[in-house]
């Protein structure tokens, strides 16, 4: 994981997770995010969904 600046007040940003479940599914998202200012920078996004016949589809997005 590289230490990265906030481009708003150069402060170091924490790396993040947060999920959602819905009915469809899970997002899973991955960002940084300033602890002064409360910027966020979304790293990649991760999605789960039950497809035909119980099976599970999996969606990443950087």
């Amino acid at each position: 994981m590289k230490e990265l600046l906030c481009p708003k007040c150069g402060v170091k940003m924490e790396f993040m997770a947060e999920a959602e479940t819905g009915n469809d599914g899970k997002t899973i998202k991955y960002f940084y995010r300033c602890p002064a200012c409360g910027t966020k920078i979304i790293g990649s996004t991760i999605e789960i969904k039950k497809g035909e016949n119980s099976s599970v589809l999996i969606k990443v997005m950087n």
